[in-house]
């Protein structure tokens, strides 16, 4: 089975040196990728720039800078239709700065303001990108928050659409080396988690048999 993957955090340019990033690593979607290319399938990752990689050989990788790279990059991947999984496991902005600066801005400048503006929401838009049915993973990271909040928080990207299942874990879980992290498993339309995984390697166990029960 083929299986397109994502990883690793965007990058939002301010200038040609700077730009507005968050923290992910691209380590979870790396081990995915080697998981399911273990398994059998052709897993191909495209992945944040300096994001860690994948082990394995078989694994075709591709990189993507901003939001919008992104997007362009999964449509053009999606568009020969031959994928039926699509793992969205990376890191997207929720906001980019209004203006990119041309060239390097001056350090010299005491004070700068910089304004940001949402992002596109990608996972919604990835089933209309393909032209064959594809089963949709989705990830969600969320920063300390109750039950109350991780449901709704999991409810959102269900109401707009596009996705089959989420991956739930919260920042302050981890550790670094993702050995203790909790991974919470939502289906459609459910409020309470249908499983918890400890650790990466029982993550990837689950995502490979949710790969291959498709």
């Amino acid at each position: 089975m083929k299986v397109l993957l994502t990883s690793g955090a965007t990058r939002e340019p301010i200038d040609a040196v700077r730009f507005v990033s968050n923290i992910s690593s691209g380590a979870t979607g790396a081990a995915l990728a080697d998981a399911l290319a273990a398994a059998g399938h052709e897993v191909t990752l495209l992945h944040g720039e300096g994001a860690v990689r994948p082990c394995r050989d078989g694994v075709v990788c591709g990189v993507f800078g901003s939001t919008a790279h992104l997007g362009e990059r999964l449509r053009s991947t999606l568009a020969g239709g031959t994928y039926a999984v699509v793992i969205q496991a990376a890191a997207v902005s929720d906001y980019r700065p209004d203006t990119e600066h041309a060239g390097k801005l001056s350090s010299q400048v005491e004070e700068l303001a910089l304004r940001l503006v949402p992002t596109p929401k990608l996972l919604p838009l990835i089933k209309g990108w393909s032209p064959r049915p594809v089963r949709v993973l989705g990830f969600k990271l969320t920063h300390g928050a109750d039950d109350v909040t991780r449901a709704a928080a999991v409810a959102r990207l269900f109401a707009s659409g596009g996705v089959d299942a989420v991956v739930h874990n919260d920042l302050l879980e981890m550790n670094t080396t993702g050995a203790g992290r909790t991974f919470r498993i939502y289906g459609s339309g459910e409020a309470v988690a249908l499983a918890n995984f400890a650790g990466v390697p029982a993550l990837c166990d689950w995502v490979a048999g949710w790969v291959a029960g498709g």
